[in-house]
């Protein structure tokens, strides 16, 4: 069994994420979407998200509450054996996703097979603007869009 990365940087990278935040936007991907319109059914989306460092502060920790309802808890970490961020999330409707992560400046993208997101953070680190997509067919459509503010 490996050991964690003595080296902190790629853990102390997911500190980003960390705190409490509030995002509102819009979330698609209901009958109505199609490749013709991919934005129609669009509906309002409301989430209340905490992440904190797991023991250790190897891995960040994220619970979100949406509207919908929409419940989802991510664990994401830095995997030294195969040197890649990663995110593993299971939700309230039965879904189980894994998504490698990567990060170039202040945004993070998170690849999966059926669905994909963007997430980049202002300057500042208060604001993150998340943009999701999904596969329903072999077309990527968008699923959310949404700003999230850190609350305090």
């Amino acid at each position: 069994m490996s050991r964690p990365s003595t080296d902190p940087e790629p853990h102390r990278r997911l500190s980003v994420f960390l705190g409490d935040w509030h995002a509102v936007g819009t979330s698609y991907g209901g009958q109505e979407q199609s490749l013709d319109d991919p934005r129609a059914g669009a509906t309002p989306w409301s989430s209340i998200h905490s992440a904190r460092w797991h023991s250790g502060q190897y891995f960040v920790v994220q619970d979100e509450r949406a509207s919908g309802p929409f419940d989802t808890l991510t664990m994401m970490g830095w995997d030294v054996e195969s040197e890649r961020y990663f995110a593993r999330s299971i939700e309230n409707h039965g879904f189980a996703r894994d998504y490698t992560m990567t990060v170039e400046g202040r945004t993070w993208t998170l690849s999966g097979e059926a669905e994909r997101a963007t997430c980049t953070f202002s300057e500042d680190g208060r604001t993150q603007e998340i943009s999701w997509e999904w596969k329903p067919a072999h077309q990527w459509l968008p699923l959310c869009d949404r700003t999230a503010r850190r609350i305090g």
